[in-house]
């Protein structure tokens, strides 16, 4: 594909694929790569001459071992444009490592061939499928760029054949021939020409004047000044853009070039191009660049240019201005409640809301899904900067009319301000998306503007995220184990897996430090199947070593609760470790069940439909609801430790306990308190029928090691518990 872009004269279709932001490589029929555009090359981390010719069947492979990427290579010769597949593939990157990456294909048709694409791109773990918009941005795009190959090859080939065929050729592509006598100062015009000016196919003179007049007001003294130099022998040829205005008013792009006749010194040759189609395409791709598809609005490339402006001009001029990046909260239930084109809705509604408070130099922009950016100007001072900040928490925070009914989206806000924070653009940004996070951290609804501690407390976190990926790397992780023991026989009946890390140089790392983060980046996911990999594979040792058949319970995160595939996933390290699923109980916070309940209610269903026993975890510290407690399929109510710590000093929290017990056995479900530290709680929680508890008084989390040295020192007492007793927080009794 690569000669076929470059030979032709215009740059448009090779700009338009190396403008897209996804990998787009043309191929033969047979896989073997012809060009690759830049987005392709950073996604393999390669360079286009490793690329270059590469069987593409070697550097990707499917998820589905039914797919074969020949084979729809030679399908896609029957279509023309892009054939949406969202095929999940891994590709094989130049430094050994894997990617996952979603699979297009596409075909753009022409008078010799079918040229095949592949198109590439990683999926968002915040956003795992294609916005309406993003689609519609590629399809638009791959478009335009088919029109671009078709309109350049039929042109290319017509001027390769006879000069029968030269004004055929010339037709196509929109070019017109003229001669201007300078004596007479009479143009000739071919009828190309003609037709080009608007007028019939006939041949017709117009003066120089004329031509003139037919240019657009602005461009009149460009093309004028660049005729007389080539007449008066200044230069020796010219070629420049303009305007033509047709006698219909029709308004058209032109390009003019040139030259004085070498055999007749008194004339000056030349054509005009239409290029009015390129330049709506160069438009439309300048729009797809820039801008956001759905407000309008500048897009993250459009901010970047308007904020390098607005910054030469504040300090031209002495001025300061702020950076403001908003995030409307909790936006995702938003969409996934109301739908998109209601979500869409919003954001068009919320876009519009903002521009309304903006002052003529200020400048908006919509970066992301939900995310917005405000350059404010003439900005006096930091209680101004406050002001505005607040104004716009507080509008946008107002009811907005969508789906026919009254719905709030407040929004977080991060600051940064010019030149009191930095002075450069990317600068200003990194610093306003530490204090967005911060004021996300809050709870939302508020703004908060950028400080020294916040840079060092996002350094100190990306250090961490980095020590983190090293982490899985080198298998620094390690599990624990704390006992689960029944209330009516004292027996340990199962053991919840609790990740540590130890880090080489800064020892143990708290889950409190980490889990959060690796939630946000999404590291959680792999820890979460390490976790799963390696309980299963000790359970089925310790039932080797002849320990009691213990329950296993581990923890799943959002991210792998909204895994489709975790069910399968589990099956198959279940069966991996030679453990039926009854063996297994997963624990599940309530928020995360709450924030879709039909997506929560289906996959618990699958989950249970395997044997797989199912935890609500901190039962009573969320949104507890009757409701989707009966449409859950739950197996265990699990007490969180804050009322647990209560019971003998809080009448309130041996209350709800209490009541959390009689609910878990009016819907028939197992009830485990965690936390249980004292006597008083461990006979409190037995008197009102709980059934299993876990805590420090009867056995801290422990290594595997430890946990079966334990085991096998009290086994010959008769003793069936497993862990050790202690008084209070940390004080050892030895066993139960």
């Amino acid at each position: 594909m690569t000669y076929a872009l470059e030979s032709v004269r215009s740059p448009a279709p090779i700009n338009l694929v190396n403008a897209l932001g996804e990998a787009v490589l043309f191929v033969a029929t047979d896989g073997h790569v012809r060009y690759a555009n830049p987005a392709a090359e950073r996604l393999f981390g390669a360079t286009a001459c490793s690329l270059d010719g590469c069987d593409l069947t070697t550097r990707i492979t499917p998820h589905d071992s039914a797919f074969d990427l020949i084979e729809q290579l030679r399908e896609s010769t029957l279509a023309d444009g892009l054939i949406p597949r969202r095929d999940p593939v891994e590709i094989l990157c130049e430094d050994g490592q894997t990617r996952s990456a979603l699979l297009d294909i596409g075909s753009c048709q022409h008078p010799h061939e079918s040229v095949q694409f592949v198109v590439l791109r990683e999926p968002h773990t915040d956003q795992p499928y294609d916005t309406p918009e993003q689609v519609e941005h590629l399809r638009e795009a791959i478009d335009l760029l088919t029109r671009q190959v078709q309109e350049r090859m039929r042109a290319e080939q017509a001027l390769q054949d006879s000069h029968r065929r030269l004004l055929a050729a010339q037709r196509v592509a929109r070019i017109g021939h003229w001669d201007l006598d300078l004596v007479t100062d009479e143009i000739q015009l071919s009828p190309e020409a003609s037709v080009l000016f608007g007028h019939d196919d006939r041949p017709r003179s117009m003066t120089r004047e004329a031509l003139i007049e037919a240019t657009h007001p602005d461009d009149r003294a460009a093309l004028a000044f660049a005729l007389l130099r080539l007449a008066n022998g200044e230069t020796p040829r010219f070629s420049i853009r303009h305007r033509l205005l047709l006698p219909n008013g029709e308004e058209r792009y032109m390009l003019a070039e040139g030259e004085r006749a070498g055999d007749t010194p008194g004339r000056i040759l030349g054509i005009h191009q239409d290029l009015t189609d390129r330049e709506k395409t160069e438009q439309a791709l300048f729009k797809l660049v820039n801008f956001d598809a759905l407000t309008g609005l500048p897009n993250r490339t459009g901010l970047r240019t308007r904020l390098r402006a607005a910054l030469e001009d504040a300090e031209r001029q002495g001025e300061s201005l702020a950076v403001l990046l908003l995030d409307i909260d909790r936006f995702t239930s938003i969409n996934s409640t109301l739908g998109h084109d209601a979500g869409d809705a919003l954001l068009r509604a919320f876009a519009q809301r903002l521009q309304n408070l903006l002052r003529p130099r200020d400048t908006l922009a919509r970066l992301a899904a939900d995310e917005f950016a405000v350059v404010l100007t003439e900005i006096d001072n930091l209680e101004q900067a406050k002001e505005r900040a607040n104004a716009i928490l507080q509008h946008c925070s107002e009811p907005f009319a969508v789906s026919g009914g009254q719905h709030v989206a407040t929004s977080s806000i991060g600051v940064s301000l010019f030149p009191q924070d930095a002075h450069g653009k990317d600068d200003l940004l990194r610093h306003a998306t530490g204090a967005l996070h911060e004021a996300k951290n809050l709870g939302g609804h508020t703004y908060r503007f950028y400080t020294q501690e916040l840079n060092s407390l996002a350094r100190e976190q990306l250090e961490l995220e980095q020590a983190l990926r090293a982490a899985i790397r080198q298998q620094e992780f390690e599990l624990h184990y704390q006992p689960q023991t029944g209330l009516n026989r004292g027996d340990t009946v199962g053991v919840e897996a609790l990740i540590r890390w130890h880090h080489p140089e800064r020892g143990m790392v708290s889950p409190g430090d980490f889990i959060p983060l690796a939630e946000k980046t999404g590291l959680i996911v792999p820890i979460g199947d390490w976790v799963l990999r390696t309980a299963t594979r000790q359970l089925a040792e310790w039932d080797r070593l002849g320990l009691p058949p213990l329950r296993l319970a581990i923890n799943l995160s959002a991210r792998q609760f909204a895994d489709p595939e975790l069910p399968e996933r589990i099956l198959e390290t279940l069966q991996a470790a030679g453990l039926a699923p009854e063996r297994l109980e997963v624990e599940i916070t309530e928020s995360v069940l709450v924030e879709d309940i039909d997506a929560a209610a289906a996959m618990l269903q699958r989950l249970v439909h395997l044997g797989v026993s199912v935890a609500i975890d901190d039962f009573g510290t969320g949104q507890s609801s009757l409701r989707y407690l009966r449409r859950l399929p739950l197996t265990t109510l699990k007490i969180d430790r804050e009322f647990t710590w209560g019971i003998g000093n809080d009448p309130d929290d041996e209350a709800i306990t209490r009541a959390i017990i009689g609910l878990g056995k009016t819907l028939k479900l197992r009830v485990l308190a965690e936390g249980v530290e004292t006597e008083q709680q461990h006979a409190f929680l037995r008197d009102m029928g709980c059934d299993e508890v876990q805590g420090f008084l009867l056995g801290r989390p422990m290594p595997a090691a430890q946990l079966e040295r334990e085991w096998k020192e009290h086994s010959h007492t008769g003793v069936t518990a497993l862990g050790v007793h202690h008084r209070g927080r940390g004080e050892n009794r030895g066993w139960p």
